[in-house]
């Protein structure tokens, strides 16, 4: 008896059943990839530091081999206020100060304050704190009479140097050294060596400054050189000067033994030159001071940016200094 259904036979498959499968299997595969998507944006935020705005966090990416590169500094060359002077080497001692003594030290002597004394070597003291004011690159060290400084680390200067160093002095002693370097300080005519710049007045009463003097007892040299007839008193009180020194030992043709030439300069112009003792000092016992010697009384100065290199410069290369010194001090 026939029911209303009709029964088909060779297992015939209806197509709307395969096209159902089709879209449940798709619907199932989107939402794994969501679910998914939402746990791995999950574990990001978690990731990124908290700010303090929420609507404006970012995150920055640094990509492999991206990164930037600081520029190299020259470090065999003077950087002066900032400023790579390329013409210029480093110097191998370099004394800026600037609030700090670094490799400098506080030294007293044991004399009645300071004055003239028989001779004493200046010692290193905790007792006394240095002084520092305004000075041409930062701060400056200031020496109110009761104290030198000795420059640690120096070596012996027995060939070609230049010094240079700014100076502004409050008052000045005949002889009193503003800098002075050697061995064997208070061996007069044995094995003394020093080089100093110091102030005299001439038997006329006349002021000379600066002065670059230097002994020598090995060949029994003793030699000086002034600023020229026209330019005797060279340095004012209370204003400050850049004073330069070069010595070059290959410089020595026609000479005396044991001597060389000696160029000075006062704000980068020539103003002097002449034969200098080559020096022979004790590599072991060299002394730098700076406002303090062995004998001479002590002064008020200030005292900038001290260098010394074991070669001579050229007149371009302190005129190089010095204006990099005076442009970045505002002044012409």
């Amino acid at each position: 008896m026939d029911n209303g259904v009709k029964k088909e036979t060779g297992g015939r498959f209806n197509p709307y059943v395969l096209i159902g499968i089709v879209l449940g299997i798709a619907a199932v595969a989107i939402a794994v990839t969501t679910q998914n998507n939402i746990k791995n944006n999950d574990s990001a935020q978690e990731s990124i530091p908290a700010s303090t705005d929420a609507g404006t966090a970012q995150v920055s990416i640094t990509l492999p081999g991206l990164e930037q590169e600081k520029p190299e500094v020259d470090s065999s060359k003077e950087i002066v206020n900032d400023v790579l002077l390329s013409n210029v080497p480093r110097a191998d001692y370099s004394y800026s100060f600037n609030g700090k003594m670094n490799d400098a030290a506080v030294v007293t002597r044991t004399d009645e304050e300071g004055q003239l004394t028989t001779g004493v070597y200046p010692e290193i003291t905790e007792d006394v704190y240095p002084l520092f004011t305004e000075g041409i690159d930062g701060e400056a060290l200031y020496l109110d009479g009761s104290y030198g400084v000795q420059l640690l680390g120096v070596e012996a200067l027995n060939e070609s140097y230049t010094i240079s160093f700014w100076f502004r002095a409050d008052e000045m002693r005949d002889w009193a050294p503003f800098l002075m370097i050697g061995s064997h300080l208070m061996d007069v005519g044995g094995s003394q060596s020093y080089l100093s710049f110091n102030k005299k007045t001439t038997e006329e009463g006349e002021e000379v400054v600066p002065i670059f003097n230097t002994i020598d007892a090995a060949f029994n040299n003793s030699c000086e050189v002034r600023p020229s007839m026209d330019q005797k008193k060279c340095i004012e009180l209370n204003d400050w000067n850049y004073i330069t020194i070069c010595v070059d030992a290959d410089d020595a043709s026609g000479l005396e033994e044991g001597r060389a030439m000696g160029y000075l300069y006062l704000n980068s112009e020539l103003i002097g030159s002449g034969e200098v003792s080559k020096l022979n000092m004790n590599p072991e016992s060299v002394k730098a001071y700076l406002g303090i010697s062995c004998y001479d009384e002590l002064f008020r100065a200030t005292y900038d940016e001290i260098h010394i290199w074991k070669q001579v410069l050229s007149e371009s290369q302190i005129s190089s200094m010095y204006t990099a010194y005076i442009n970045a001090d505002g002044e012409e």
